[in-house]
């Protein structure tokens, strides 16, 4: 399922969700809604394929990034850090936060150590956290890219 609006609008924060759980999907989607409507721009995947297709799209059509992708790391054609470094391989160049329900700090590490800026469990994760995890990832891929 991919949910996009068609117009692309360069002052918003452009974020990819990659989620095949729906109940999460919708919190997750609900958390950008409240933070403000025009601040965010959320489209949503439920598939790693479907996530590198799309911001391929979305390069191509835009002629930028997403600013940054969420990732889950248990998807219907991925899973684990094989999903970060599937993801990574195809995209090397947007910031990637990863949500799970995997509570694993060795795999958490693994995927930093892989390119992901945060790695944020689904069971302890706050709205405030999940915005400012998103807004720290842009900047650390930013300042990284400038250096």
């Amino acid at each position: 399922m991919v949910s996009q609006s068609n117009s692309i609008d360069s002052s918003a924060i452009h974020v990819l969700l990659v989620e095949d759980n729906p109940d999460d999907a919708v919190l997750i989607r609900r958390t950008f809604l409240r933070a403000g409507r025009d601040q965010w721009k959320l489209a949503q995947v439920e598939r790693l394929a479907e996530a590198i297709s799309i911001c391929k799209e979305y390069k191509a059509q835009a002629g930028q990034n997403f600013d940054v992708v969420l990732l889950d790391l248990r998807l219907p054609d991925s899973s684990g850090l094989e999903t970060v470094l599937k993801f990574r391989q195809a995209i090397p160049d947007i910031p990637i936060v990863v949500i799970t329900a995997i509570d694993d700090e060795d795999l958490a590490l693994a995927s930093i150590r892989a390119g992901v800026q945060d790695y944020l469990s689904k069971e302890d994760i706050t709205i405030q956290q999940l915005l400012r995890s998103v807004k720290f990832a842009i900047e650390r891929s930013a300042a990284l890219t400038e250096k």
